[in-house]
């Protein structure tokens, strides 16, 4: 529940007011003046005043400390039985759906999936354009081994996630390997599931609206992809004023933006942010937590997690 400076002013006048201080600091409705917030923040260099990042309601609520422990928990079986906890196959796979507005009438979406291990790696991405027909020149210019698929909309589909988990498999490692991924409507279906098997991949879904802290591309490689895709966009456009963002130019940014985000130390980052690799269930820190203390519950007991079939209950959030 951050606080504005607007509420800091109210609410020091409210201060002032009820606790009968002789010289008022109420000069307006808006609560003390704004020399008084300079000389506050003069006297606490602690403070400093930050933009906000928004959240959805679901994100701030579905982030609390027993969904975030229970999943770390779950992670950690995972890795005891396949296995891995003396290995560093650890994968995590996203997709990016990125939509830069070019042209109001002519943009379209285009889903660019990574996939990183915790060794450190990348494999190839995957790039999903909306159409029909591949042209031979989208595949020029990308990192080697990339794959390019064309779906109805520009994003991820039952099918082309089959086509991603093959693709995987053909630059893992072998032995088993442990997938750590969203639950989107897409990646739900048998034929994913007999895919992975043949390829030694166990499917692991993160928790809904928990991404944001518990992914480690979004912690990380996404962040600073973001940052130099801005660049890369900016200089297209100054070069060439006026041109729409085609394919075979967006092709051309994204190599470059590519291999500057997907480094050593950006994988590492985003593994060590959300506690996978090195393993630390205690490494989110407790502000990510503070959105959802108004709604949050207890994790049940186990002999209350149960139903009249035995099967396990997942509380839901409020």
């Amino acid at each position: 529940m951050p606080i504005t400076p607007k509420m800091l002013r109210y609410q020091a006048a409210v201060f002032s007011s009820s606790n009968n201080i002789p010289k008022s600091l109420s000069t307006s409705e808006n609560g003390a003046g704004r020399k008084w917030l300079r000389l506050f923040m003069k006297r606490h260099p602690e403070i400093s005043v930050r933009k906000a990042q928004m959240m959805n309601p679901a994100r701030a609520q579905k982030l609390n400390r027993h969904i975030v422990s229970d999943h770390l928990k779950k992670v950690r079986t995972l890795m005891q039985r396949i296995s891995l906890h003396h290995q560093q196959n650890l994968l995590a796979q996203k997709g990016s759906k990125r939509i830069h507005q070019i042209s109001n009438k002519h943009a379209e979406n285009v889903t660019i999936v990574g996939c990183v291990s915790a060794i450190r790696t990348a494999i190839p991405p995957v790039i999903l354009f909306k159409g029909k027909r591949r042209k031979p020149e989208f595949m020029d210019n990308l990192p080697t081994g990339s794959l390019v698929k064309m779906t109805p909309k520009g994003y991820m589909n039952h099918a082309t996630f089959v086509e991603f988990i093959s693709h995987l498999g053909k630059f893992k490692t072998p032995g088993p390997f442990l997938l750590i991924f969203d639950g989107a409507a897409c990646h739900l279906d048998y034929s994913i599931e007999e895919e992975a098997e043949r390829h030694q991949i166990t499917l692991y879904y993160l928790p809904s609206n928990t991404t944001h802290e518990l992914q480690p591309l979004d912690k990380a490689v996404y962040r600073s992809f973001e940052h130099h895709w801005d660049q890369e966009l900016l200089s297209f456009t100054a070069k060439y004023p006026g041109r729409k963002l085609n394919k075979t130019s967006f092709i051309v940014i994204l190599s470059n933006v590519w291999s500057k985000c997907m480094t050593y130390d950006n994988i590492t980052s985003g593994f060590r942010a959300t506690g996978l690799y090195p393993f630390d269930p205690d490494v989110i820190s407790e502000i990510a937590f503070a959105s959802s203390a108004l709604s949050e519950k207890p994790w049940p007991d186990s002999a209350d997690n149960k139903n009249i079939n035995g099967s396990t209950v997942t509380p839901v959030e409020s």
